[in-house]
C-alpha cells in the first residue's frame, strides 16, 4: 500500500496510516445498494437540508420558516413512506416473483453433495442423452474429476471418449488439457 507524504520544511508527516484498513468505507460495485436505500437516502439528504435550512433561518430572524418546516415534513413522510412501502410491499413481491421464476430456495439441508453430481452426471452419460446435454455433462465431470477428485487422467479420458463419439462439438475442444 503506497501512503501519502505530506512534505513541508521540516520532516514529512504521514497522513495514513501503514498498516491500517482504508480510511474512507468501501464501495462494493459487485453490491450496489437497493432501489429503497437510494431513495431513502436522497431523502433523507434533502429533510437533513430543509432542516438545516430552517434551523439558520430561525436563528437568523427569530421567526419559524412555514414553508421551510413544511417542506421539512413532506421529506421526513416520503422518506418513511417509501420506507414502508419497499420494506412491506415491493420487496415481499420481488421475492414472490424471483422465486417463482427461479425455482425458490432449497430448503436447509437438500443441498446437493459433490458425490451425488458425480453419481448423477455418471448415469446421464451411461444412457444416451441428446448430444449438448452429453456434451455439457461430461464438461462438468471432467471438471468434478479433475477438481475435486484430482484424477486429471480420468478427466482427459471422459473428454477423449466425447470427442470421439460428437467429433463435431465444439465445446469440447476448450476443455482438452494438450
Amino acid at each position: 500500500m503506497t501512503c501519502l507524504v505530506l512534505r513541508t520544511q521540516a520532516a514529512p508527516v504521514n497522513l495514513l496510516r501503514q498498516r491500517a484498513g482504508p480510511n474512507v468505507p468501501t464501495v462494493h460495485y459487485e453490491d450496489p445498494p437497493g432501489p429503497s436505500a437510494v431513495i431513502r437516502g436522497i431523502l433523507g439528504v434533502a429533510a437533513v437540508a430543509a432542516a438545516v435550512s430552517l434551523a439558520i433561518a430561525f436563528v437568523m430572524t427569530g421567526h419559524v420558516a412555514w414553508k421551510l418546516l413544511a417542506l421539512f415534513l413532506a421529506l421526513w413522510g416520503a422518506w418513511s413512506f417509501f420506507g414502508q412501502l419497499f420494506d412491506t410491499l415491493v420487496s415481499p413481491l420481488g421475492r414472490f416473483f424471483g422465486s417463482a421464476l427461479t425455482g425458490g430456495v432449497m430448503p436447509p439441508g437438500t443441498g446437493i453433495t459433490i458425490e451425488q453430481e458425480t453419481a448423477t452426471l455418471e448415469r446421464l452419460l451411461a444412457t444416451d442423452p441428446p448430444t449438448h446435454r452429453a456434451i455439457l455433462a461430461g464438461i462438468r465431470l471432467a471438471e468434478i474429476y479433475r477438481t475435486h477428485q484430482k484424477d486429471a487422467a480420468k478427466a482427459d479420458a471422459l473428454i477423449a471418449t466425447l470427442a470421439s463419439r460428437y467429433p463435431d462439438a465444439r465445446e469440447l475442444k476448450y476443455v482438452r488439457s494438450g
